[in-house]
């Protein structure tokens, strides 16, 4: 009996043991095919990878449905509408989005060739207003002088430049007759000068119709339209190396040649349309408009204090409880919340940037590339700029306002206001710039410069009216 017991036992124990071995091999096997499991979910070719991959894809590509659904709507509009109060022209379309389709969340429409403008109104109670109007009120749309005295008093403080310039710079044609030697309708002095474009791209009696076209419409219409992004190059949206490669091409000539370079477009994701003369830039613009009874051009400098006062009046409505002084501060005196400076940082994903990493912070080193991923834009003050970036247009949600993107830092953008600081230098930028800190050069400022300039820094905007 004990023999008996002892056999039993042992075999007790030898079935102990290969259930031990069924089970180490049994999780070894587990852990393999939780290792494979894992990389056919992860990893650059796993499910759930492609799974990203494909929405991605799929809401690209409902994007680009949408557009091109809203790009048909547009080419089949052959007269105004109205929607939500604003007349849109004819080759437009509203988005009818959610977040773009009031006025004062920014009214976004779709021009039958793809660019995205946005309404800027200008409340036309305030040519009654005796606080604008200095009991003078203009009595018809031809009223040019009065309705222009009324803008100037709505849009204040962003009329003015800076103290240090004495405040020198207005709404008048000039043009360069030779080597810097600038010539204003006050000191034409034969008859062939009033028809030079050398300045800033149109000849005097252009330049007088265009600017008493644009005080008519904002008066007769409550506003204009302004390009949501800064203007871009055609054919540079995608990421692809053939769209980085003609940004790189173009961004990287001292002068470009309007009959053969590409057109300026108002699009998301598309690479600056810079190095540029002003005279150049409103050529471009000149060329966005959908309509041919509308007029596109640059910016005057009293459309840019508008979209200023625009921007500070949706704020204050947006902002409950906010303090009308500090939203003036961030368009007048320091933009860095809402624009791309050397100063600030934010994470940005998708698109296209220019990174500049010469000692100077920027130079020859500096190249079109795709953004990386989990880019983040580096800290740089104090110290050198290094490592600033330019972006591509609507880069992020964070440097949007009332759905215009840009208007704060990114570029220099070229207007049709003459700055008369230095005579050898008439042409007006304004807005931030990309290397430049925000508390120097806000979403108001001007700088000047001379006529033949074009840098990897100044850019353009289209405006329609």
């Amino acid at each position: 009996m004990k023999k008996k017991k002892l056999q039993t036992k042992t075999k007790t124990n030898k079935n102990q043991g290969i259930t031990l071995i069924a089970l180490v091999i049994t999780i070894i096997v587990l852990l393999i095919l939780a290792a494979v499991s894992i990389a056919t979910l992860t990893g650059d070719n796993g499910i759930l990878t492609k799974a990203q991959t494909a929405k991605e894809k799929n809401d690209t590509a409902e994007k680009e449905e949408t557009q091109k659904l809203l790009q048909a709507e547009a080419n089949m509009s052959f007269e105004e509408t109205e929607y939500n109060g604003v007349t849109i022209p004819a080759g437009m379309a509203p988005t009818r989005k959610e977040g773009e389709s009031t006025v004062n969340e920014g009214l976004v429409a779709v021009d039958k060739n793809g660019n995205e403008w946005v309404w800027i109104e200008v409340p036309k109670s305030i040519y009654t207003n005796p606080d604008y109007n200095g009991e003078n009120p203009p009595t018809t749309e031809n009223d040019y002088d009065k309705i222009e005295e009324v803008l100037k008093a709505y849009a204040d403080p962003y009329t003015k430049g800076r103290a240090t310039d004495n405040y020198n710079w207005k709404d008048e044609w000039y043009a360069d007759k030779g080597v810097n030697d600038i010539v204003t309708e006050n000191t034409v002095t034969i008859e062939s000068q009033k028809n030079l474009d050398t300045g800033c791209g149109l000849t005097l009696n252009e330049y007088k119709e265009t600017y008493q076209k644009m005080l008519k419409s904002v008066y007769k219409n409550g506003g204009f339209w302004i390009g949501r992004y800064e203007a871009g190059i055609e054919g540079t949206t995608g990421t692809d190396e053939e769209s980085l490669k003609l940004g790189r091409t173009q961004s990287n000539k001292p002068r470009i040649d309007i009959s053969t370079s590409p057109k300026a477009i108002s699009q998301k994701d598309a690479i600056p349309y810079n190095n540029v003369y002003c005279s150049e830039a409103q050529k471009l613009a000149k060329e966005m408009t959908p309509d041919s009874s509308k007029t596109s051009s640059l910016l005057f400098g009293i459309q840019w204090d508008l979209v200023c006062k625009f921007i500070e009046e949706k704020e204050v409505k947006k902002q409950e409880g906010s303090n009308r002084e500090s939203i003036k501060a961030s368009i007048n005196s320091d933009s860095g919340e809402w624009g791309n400076y050397m100063n600030k940082t934010f994470a940005v994903k998708d698109g296209k940037c220019y990174i500049l990493s010469s000692s100077n912070g920027y130079g020859s080193t500096a190249t079109w590339q795709k953004i990386p991923d989990n880019y983040e834009k580096p800290i740089v003050k104090p110290g050198p700029p290094e490592g600033v970036a330019l972006f591509s247009t609507g880069i992020t949600e964070r440097n949007k306002k009332v759905n215009i993107y840009d208007f704060a830092g990114n570029e220099y953008e070229w207007t049709l206001e003459h700055a008369t600081v230095y005579t050898s230098d008439p042409c007006s930028c304004r807005g931030g710039v990309f290397h430049g800190d925000s508390s120097v050069y806000p979403a108001s400022y001007r700088i000047y410069d001379n006529t033949t300039s074009s840098y990897d820094y100044t850019s353009f905007r289209p405006v329609l009216y």
